[in-house]
């Protein structure tokens, strides 16, 4: 709770500064939970850096990937949140996918 929450600090005050570093940044820490469930032993700031370290290079891909639900989400808005049930589950079983996908560049490419 405490990592989101400094998550959510650093990405305010990013967003002061004009709307698209905001959203660079938000791109930068989505991996920090992820992260936290795979080692619950770092630190908030130790987390959120690895999560900025792992999306090096990955930006746009999270970007465009997150583009790509904005057709399910309206659809689950008009059918009064009941297509919701079957799309909120595939959008996180997505992103956890593509956590994995983004470790395992991180790890190759600090072992190289």
């Amino acid at each position: 709770m405490g990592t989101m929450l400094l998550t959510n600090v650093y990405q305010f005050l990013w967003t002061l500064l004009l709307i698209v570093p905001g959203v660079i940044k938000a791109i930068s820490y989505s991996q920090t939970q992820f992260i936290l469930k795979d080692c619950p032993e770092l630190s908030f700031n130790e987390a959120i850096e690895r999560s900025m370290d792992m999306m090096e290079g990955h930006k746009m891909q999270y970007f465009l990937l997150w583009l790509s639900f904005i057709g399910w989400i309206l659809l689950a808005i008009i059918s009064c949140g009941i297509l919701s049930l079957w799309v909120n589950p595939y959008i996180s079983a997505t992103y956890a996918h593509f956590y994995e996908y983004v470790k395992d560049e991180y790890e190759k490419r600090i072992t190289a």
